[in-house]
């Protein structure tokens, strides 16, 4: 028993004084883990939800994660992401033994170090998909275990949709070998899991992809494809794959953009010190490039974590203690319209506003560049920003006095130097930490004949003055239900109908969608 879990123990129990570390210390809220924390107080609230209105005004919890947002819910943030990583750490080191690596202690000591960097960077969601997508790896090296293998690709694209992704390229490396077997388990349930989630919950949206991020991972996995030993066929076609993968993500936009690079931080360094071990190439030239980018790989991983850590571990003020922010939101009857809320670098104001105000942003990057086009394209400008208020029925707009997102940097300069900011922007309110300006002549979030008389995270009320119809400018969804009316689709939003004058309650649960007698 002893030898056969001695690799995994030893690559496992040294990383958790780490993990009490980010536990204890390092897991404030900040950067990604800003994002766990807000779906996970969503599903908490609204579990039977399809449809969360607090961001972007609307996306559906499936997008995001299919299981992550509700597990995160009943057992913790903290506790899914601390057994995701040491579970992904058992799992790697194991995957290592069954694979024959000479001497497979240290690469699974890098393999766990580099997936504790994935959960300091507040990845709960990816972490869990990585986990299971170990699983469903390790299972494969077993016999007769296509089908529990199968089932843990399908488990790993529904916590994740990045971790289905990186099973398709190992997929697609068994694939090029011909071991068709393996790789129709690692490509058909991620294929499956994401067809059908989006046909049931559509979603279009875009990843940032800089030219400049191309190269590591690009590289890195060309050097497992060249250099790693010549037995290892499905992993030198998986590199390849994945460095062919890396540049049509910059070439091809898609919600992926710099997800891409997750694959090479988490397995880059383990399996090149992996190769080095096991069959070194007999060139020098060859060995002396491996190291090199044994190197850089574990320095590129280094750098990233500290970065992160850096922006997403200090709580600032303004984070700390948004009481009087909030209680002046509801004076201003910030739930029946809108709000802008000017993105942090660090991205809490995500998670500490959505469950009090729905947000026209949030932190997901993939809808802030299809819903928010105008803060990357170039088009950003005064009018621009009034268009893109008016077309997101926004009232509010509130500013932290933090450093802003590198892609709001022209909207905070705009919204708080009094010199530059539009005499239709009106200051109502400041604190030492936050300034909130009202939008005069706001678009309501509902038209004539119809008012919002409150909203909330998950659903909204609406009075119609008499019978007839009125646009809800929400992003449509076929999830969407009007209690005693009728919804359809009216451009990106919802058209209400309703046969009598009253209040309607516009919300989403789980169930049939398109069910009969809620659709025009």
């Amino acid at each position: 028993m002893w030898q056969r879990h001695r690799v995994p123990l030893l690559a496992t129990l040294p990383l958790l004084p780490l993990y009490a570390l980010w536990w204890a210390v390092l897991a404030t809220g900040g950067g990604d883990l800003a994002a766990q924390q807000a779906w996970a107080d969503f599903a908490s609230r609204h579990g039977s939800s399809a449809y969360g209105l607090f961001w972007y005004g609307g996306t559906h919890t499936a997008n995001y994660s299919v299981i992550s947002p509700y597990l995160m819910a009943l057992l913790g943030v903290r506790t899914v992401t601390v057994a995701s990583g040491l579970a992904a750490s058992w799992l790697a080191a194991a995957l290592l033994v069954r694979a024959g690596v000479r001497r497979p202690l240290w690469p699974a000591l890098l393999a766990s170090l580099a997936l504790w960097c994935n959960v300091a960077s507040g990845r709960t969601t990816f972490a869990l998909g990585v986990a299971l997508g170990l699983a469903a790896c390790l299972a494969l090296t077993g016999r007769r275990r296509l089908v529990t293998a199968a089932g843990c690709a399908a488990l790993a694209t529904m916590a994740s949709p990045v971790a289905g992704l990186f099973l398709a390229v190992a997929g697609a490396g068994y694939l090029l070998v011909r071991e068709v077997g393996r790789a129709l388990v690692l490509l058909v349930p991620p294929a499956a899991v994401v067809g059908l989630t989006t046909l049931l919950f559509p979603f279009t949206g875009e990843h940032l992809m800089p030219a400049a991020r191309i190269w590591p991972p690009a590289l890195l996995g060309l050097t497992v494809a060249l250099l790693a030993p010549p037995a290892w066929r499905a992993a030198r076609w998986g590199g390849a794959v994945y460095a062919a993968g890396t540049v049509l993500t910059y070439l091809i936009a898609s919600p992926v953009g710099t997800n891409v690079e997750r694959l090479a931080e988490l397995l880059a360094p383990a399996v090149l010190l992996a190769a080095l071990l096991t069959a070194p190439p007999a060139r020098r030239a060859a060995r002396l490039v491996l190291v090199v980018a044994l190197v850089f790989s574990v320095g590129w991983v280094g750098k990233k974590t500290a970065d992160d850590l850096r922006v997403s571990t200090d709580v600032p003020a303004w984070a700390a203690d948004t009481r009087g922010l909030v209680r002046e939101l509801e004076r201003l009857g910030s739930d029946r319209t809108r709000v802008e809320v000017v993105p942090a670098r660090n991205h809490r104001e995500a998670v500490t506003l959505a469950p009090h105000v729905n947000m026209a942003r949030g932190w997901n990057r993939q809808l802030d560049m299809e819903r928010a086009r105008l803060f990357y394209d170039g088009s950003f400008s005064a009018a621009s920003y009034r268009a893109w208020l008016d077309r997101w029925a926004v009232g509010y707009v509130v500013l932290p006095l933090a450093r802003p997102d590198g892609y709001a940097e022209e909207e905070a300069r705009l919204v708080g130097d009094a010199a530059l900011r539009p005499d239709w922007l009106e200051p109502v309110w400041e604190d030492r930490n936050w300034r909130v300006y009202r939008v005069r002549d706001a678009v309501p979030l509902v038209s004539a004949p119809g008012a919002l008389v409150r909203s909330d995270g998950a659903e909204l009320v609406v009075r119609m003055e008499r019978p007839g119809a009125a646009t809800v400018r929400v992003a449509w969804s076929p999830w969407l239900r009007a209690d005693g009316g009728c919804l359809a689709r009216e451009g990106e939003f919802a058209r209400l109908t309703v046969p009598a004058a009253g209040e309607y309650r516009i919300s989403s649960r789980y169930g049939l969608p398109n069910a009969p007698g809620n659709r025009c």
